[in-house]
């Protein structure tokens, strides 16, 4: 696959207008799984729409568990995190704690 892709302005345009709406953001956001999201903004930034792709990113982390990367709700203070610079992880002796 090449590095660039040519796409014409009003396909660009058709697809911003159809998921740059606040409606299907928040309707679908937190149904998709975190690579889809990711490809999604992607290509909303790539398509200079990074108003868009923020508030993708914020509709999908809503209903995100601790554990997924784009979290962003209150860690409970009883858990142990492990950290990898940008994003956390429950620490494996939280493991016991989700059975």
């Amino acid at each position: 696959m090449p590095d660039t892709v040519s796409i014409p302005s009003a396909v660009a345009e058709a697809f911003t207008d159809a998921w740059c709406d606040t409606v299907i953001t928040s309707d679908i956001a937190a149904s998709l799984g975190c690579t889809e999201v990711d490809t999604l903004i992607n290509l909303l930034h790539a398509l200079n729409a990074d108003q868009s792709a923020a508030e993708w990113i914020a509709a999908h982390a809503q209903d995100d568990e601790p554990d997924n990367r784009r979290f962003q709700g209150i860690v409970p203070a009883d858990a142990a995190l492990a950290t990898d610079g940008m994003h956390w992880s429950p620490a494996a002796s939280d493991e016991r704690h989700r059975a």
